[in-house]
């Protein structure tokens, strides 16, 4: 009998072991999506990475990483995690989230492959990104590289910080076909040398700006709460057309207070 009891207690601290494990496994400060059906979730909207951070020095990082939570749901093996850029760089001039920057700033993003994808305050690179591909087990964890240069094209960037936006796919190895799609994009918040509560206040304005688009994908309309169009602010909805391609189907002006 005590042989037995002896037995069972093993398994049960083997069991809190491994639990204890898995969760480890888990990078706090990760990219941690996962697959439900044909729809892509993550553990968070919004990152906060640190281009001084001590690993890639004043004007680059490799953080956040891009690690799979297989417990809620895998991935299929073979396949490729991607991101598509989005929208456009965005610098915060202390109280604003501006499309302008001080000296013709830029983000950089290499992908698993070599390919550089560009952020600038015009609009981002038109060709999608390979961030790895998914393991046997459904799984993945991967880092890219991402930088900041300045005008001169030298690593550099004004103190500040830098918001990007990317929405993350899944597609069969060679084929930017999506098999499975996040509804909403990520958006990543660099500090570039600005003080904690500085940041912070950034941070929380990219928030905000978070919840001026919404998309459906039953419906495949994105609903975009204020866009301004030649002077002219509109709240607009597009059809969702494939590839990434999106139709007008709406647009209504939005009376602005003199």
């Amino acid at each position: 009998m005590s042989k037995k009891i002896f037995n069972l207690g093993m398994a049960f601290v083997c069991v809190l072991f491994y639990s204890s494990v898995s969760a480890q496994d888990q990078h706090a400060g990760d990219i941690q999506p996962w697959r439900v059906g044909a729809e892509i979730l993550v553990n968070n909207s919004l990152f906060e990475p640190d281009f001084g951070d001590l690993g890639g020095g004043l004007f680059a990082t490799d953080e956040p990483g891009f690690d799979v939570n297989v417990e809620k749901g895998a991935f299929t093996p073979g396949n490729w995690l991607r991101f598509q850029p989005v929208g456009q760089l965005l610098f915060w001039n202390g109280t604003d989230w501006i499309s302008a920057v001080p000296n013709g700033e830029r983000i950089e993003i290499t992908d698993a492959l070599g390919n550089v994808i560009a952020f600038r305050t015009e609009g981002v690179s038109e060709s999608t990104a390979v961030i790895g591909e998914i393991d046997s087990e459904g799984g993945l964890h991967e880092h890219v590289e991402m930088s900041i240069f300045d005008a001169a094209n030298a690593l550099g960037g004004s103190v500040g910080a830098y918001r990007i936006q990317l929405k993350l796919f899944e597609s069969t190895a060679n084929d930017e076909t999506s098999v499975s799609i996040a509804t909403s994009p990520i958006t990543l918040v660099f500090n570039r040398g600005l003080e904690q509560d500085k940041f912070e206040l950034a941070v929380s304005a990219a928030a905000d700006l978070n919840n001026n688009s919404v998309f459906v994908a039953d419906t495949g309309i994105l609903t975009i709460q204020e866009v301004k169009a030649l002077g002219t602010f509109y709240k607009v909805k597009l059809q969702h057309l494939g590839n990434f391609q999106f139709q007008l189907i709406e647009a209504n002006e939005i009376p602005k207070a003199q």
